[in-house]
């Protein structure tokens, strides 16, 4: 049980109890004359003698007082929980009337006033700073992060710094032949299939512990290692990808027997510094992240669709879980602004989880692409054949084939230039 719910148990039972105690005292029972001549002299009545209802009020003053201590606790508007609040005293006083033109005597002030104790201690606890700060937590990140996550965040009696630099891996994953699929298919098709992908990897990654930070038509990008720092950020994110790839591969098949279209899904991940805030305007306002991670990985997620690949990792996120992963070299590329080319790597499992055979294939393709890099087009096709694995199709193993064997019937005296040259 969180400490919400228990406050409001602990609340709830506290103004019942002294209630209880004063209607065994015959304070209501008084109270219920009151209530009686009120009626006799402001309504007919349709009976000379009202029933009392004592059942009825020990059950109206006990939900009450457990409503308005949740509401109190819940609602992080004053001006929602007074009307509340109000509604519920009003509510009892019609009750009293209309239990009177149907021959029932029932008193209000029980009610009234477990609704205004409970209200009171409620709107005493949630205006601590705790509390405070569970209520605003409450409107950026519920839906975003796991209920483990949220806990974490606001159990504690110091506030969490959410604006500041850290070190995060931006996870992306997005439909990467979008624009095919909106060409072939009938709008509310491709809005329901769109819409059915960003469901399900969405609630994925948040109840496996990720940030979703973006959801929506462009993908979705899940941030690790913010809003609650992790220096083993990159590895979670890593170990997280391989499972959605599995999860992925059953969401497409799912989808495609569904709408007859496969939707081809992309992972990519990069690391490093950002600047962590609250991001946005009025009620486009969002907790997010500023910096290089979320851009690469949104841009290595599209160029799965280049090598036929489907989970990407940049330099950075290779370097920080190195000690964890197995990967292999796709291309170097360029990042906008900065000079020199960085590695991208294709994640293939964890450490110590693929078989020898598949450690020397990959180690074949490996050698295959520094080959291939280095102008050597016979080697690197020798060592690219080597790779193959039978029975298994591998679109980046046979997407560097095809480049060596392009490069292999170019002239002599002619510069190779890369593919990821011609585009940038």
């Amino acid at each position: 049980m969180n400490k919400i719910k228990a406050s409001v148990l602990l609340i709830g039972v506290v103004v019942c109890v002294p209630l209880l105690a004063l209607y065994r005292f015959g304070l209501f029972n008084e109270l219920n004359d009151v209530v009686l001549r009120f009626h006799r002299d402001h309504f007919v009545l349709p009976v000379p003698e009202l029933q009392r209802a004592t059942a009825l009020s020990y059950a109206s003053y006990t939900l009450a007082a457990f409503l308005a201590a949740w509401v109190c606790v819940e609602l992080s508007s004053m001006l929602q929980r007074l009307a509340f609040l109000f509604g519920l005293v009003f509510l009892s006083l019609t009750a009293s009337c209309v239990g009177a033109w149907q021959g029932v005597l029932f008193e209000p002030f029980s009610t009234i006033a477990a609704t205004l104790a409970a209200g009171i201690l409620g709107l005493a606890f949630s205006g601590s700073e705790r509390e405070r700060r569970v209520h605003l937590f409450r409107q950026f990140f519920v839906g975003r992060i796991s209920t483990d996550l949220f806990a974490k965040l606001t159990e504690g009696n110091e506030p969490v710094a959410l604006t500041g630099r850290r070190e995060v891996t931006s996870l992306t994953c997005r439909i990467i032949n979008t624009s095919q699929l909106a060409t072939d298919m009938e709008p509310q098709d491709v809005e329901q299939l769109t819409s059915a992908f960003l469901k399900a990897v969405s609630e994925y990654l948040v109840e496996r512990g990720a940030y979703l930070d973006v959801s929506n038509s462009q993908g979705i990008t899940a941030q690790f290692g913010f809003p609650a720092a992790a220096e083993d950020h990159a590895h979670v994110a890593c170990k997280l990808a391989l499972q959605l790839r599995e999860f992925l591969n059953e969401l497409s098949a799912e989808l495609e027997k569904r709408w007859q279209r496969k939707p081809v899904l992309g992972i990519a991940l990069a690391s490093g510094p950002v600047v962590g805030g609250l991001i946005g305007y009025g009620e486009f306002q969002r907790y997010s992240v500023l910096g290089e991670p979320p851009e690469l990985s949104r841009r290595l997620c599209n160029m799965n669709g280049v090598y036929g690949s489907q989970l990407l990792i940049a330099a950075s996120t290779w370097t920080a879980a190195k000690e964890h992963i197995e990967v292999r070299p796709m291309e170097m590329i360029a990042a906008p602004g900065q000079t020199g080319a960085r590695e991208v790597y294709e994640l293939l499992g964890e450490k110590e989880t693929l078989t020898k055979g598949a450690l020397a294939a990959r180690d074949s393709f490996w050698q295959g692409v520094v080959a291939l890099r280095q102008g050597d087009a016979k080697a690197a096709l020798e060592k690219l054949r080597q790779a193959i694995v039978v029975g298994q199709d591998d679109p980046p193993l046979r997407y560097f084939k095809e480049r060596a064997e392009a490069l292999l019937k170019e002239p002599k005296d002619k510069p190779h230039v890369r593919k990821s040259e011609q585009s940038s």
